[in-house]
C-alpha cells in the first residue's frame, strides 16, 4: 500500500472484499470501482473491448493497495461470462460483491416504429446481461457467504422506471423496470444464502452514457431537479458502495433513487 493512504474504518472498510464491477471502464462504473478501491476492496474490472482503459485503472487502483484483475467481453453471451468466471477463480479466487453496472440506451424509437431486433438488443443489453452475469456469479457469492463474508449484489437501474423515460426510450425504461423486479425477486431467493440484493436508480447523470454532453443537452431539465444540478458519476457511486458495505447489512430488496430530488417534483 502506498504511504499515507488510509482506508475508511468501520462498516465502510472493504478490506478483504473482492468486487466485480461490470461496465467499469467508464462513467458510473469507473466511479464505483474507484470508490471501492479507496475503501480497501480488491477489484475485478470489466469492459467490452476496453482492456487498455481498464489497464490504466488497474495501475491507479493498485497504487491504492488493491489487487486488481481485468476481464473483457460481451455480457450478453453466457459462454463469455462463464469464461470470465473461470478467469476470476484462477486470478483472484472469487468475489464477495457484484455490481451490475453495464448497460446503455441505444436505438431509440417510438413503439410504433420499433424494430423487433432493436427491441431485443436493448433488452439483452440492459436486462439479460444482469441475469446472465448474476447467475454465473452466484456460486462465487455463495462461496463467500460460506466463508463467513456478507456478500452483496447491487444492480444499476434508472429513475425512468418511475417516469416512463425520455421520448423514444420505452424499451430502455422497460428493461430497467425488469431489473428492478429481478432485484426484488432475487433478494427473496438468495436471502437464505446470506446474499443481499439491492439496486440504485440514477437520475440524470453527466457521463459517457449520453451521446452528447448532458450538461448542454439537458440544461432545460435543471428546473425539475431540486438540488439544481445534473449528477456526476461520483454522486451515484456512494449509494452503490453503501449497499455493498456492512453499513447496509440489514437491507435487501430495496431500490434507492439517486436523482437530486426529482421524485419531489
Amino acid at each position: 500500500m502506498t504511504s499515507g493512504h488510509v482506508h475508511p474504518t468501520g462498516p465502510f472498510d472493504m478490506s478483504g472484499q473482492v468486487a466485480w464491477v461490470t461496465g467499469s471502464a467508464s462513467g458510473i462504473g469507473t466511479a464505483v470501482a474507484r470508490l471501492l478501491a479507496q475503501c480497501g476492496a480488491d477489484l475485478v474490472l470489466h469492459g467490452l473491448n476496453q482492456r487498455e482503459i481498464c489497464a490504466g485503472l488497474k495501475t491507479e487502483f493498485e497504487a491504492l493497495g488493491s489487487k486488481v484483475m481485468i476481464v473483457d467481453g460481451d455480457l450478453t453471451s453466457a459462454a463469455t461470462i462463464a469464461g470470465m468466471v473461470d478467469e476470476i477463480r484462477a486470478g483472484i479466487g472469487g468475489i464477495s460483491i457484484l455490481i451490475n453496472c453495464a448497460g446503455g440506451s441505444p436505438r431509440k424509437s417510438t413503439i410504433a416504429d420499433m424494430d423487433d431486433a432493436d427491441w431485443d438488443h436493448v433488452i439483452r443489453l440492459n436486462l439479460k446481461t444482469v441475469f446472465l452475469t448474476t447467475k454465473a456469479a452466484l456460486p462465487l457469492l455463495q462461496g463467500a457467504a460460506k466463508a463467513g463474508q456478507s456478500p452483496a449484489i447491487v444492480n444499476v437501474t434508472s429513475c425512468v422506471t418511475r417516469t416512463g423515460g425520455v421520448p423514444n426510450g420505452a424499451c430502455y425504461a422497460t428493461a430497467k423496470g425488469g431489473v428492478e423486479v429481478f432485484t426484488r425477486a432475487l433478494a427473496k431467493e438468495v436471502a437464505p444464502d446470506g446474499i443481499r440484493v439491492n439496486a440504485v436508480a440514477p437520475g440524470l447523470v453527466d457521463s459517457p452514457f449520453h451521446e452528447r454532453d448532458a450538461k448542454v443537452a439537458y440544461a432545460h431539465r435543471l428546473g425539475s431537479i431540486p438540488l439544481g444540478r445534473i449528477g456526476a458519476p461520483e454522486d451515484v457511486a456512494g449509494p452503490i458502495v453503501f449497499f455493498a458495505s456492512g453499513a447496509a447489512r440489514y437491507v435487501t430488496g430495496e431500490i434507492m433513487e439517486v436523482s437530486g430530488g426529482t421524485r419531489l417534483v
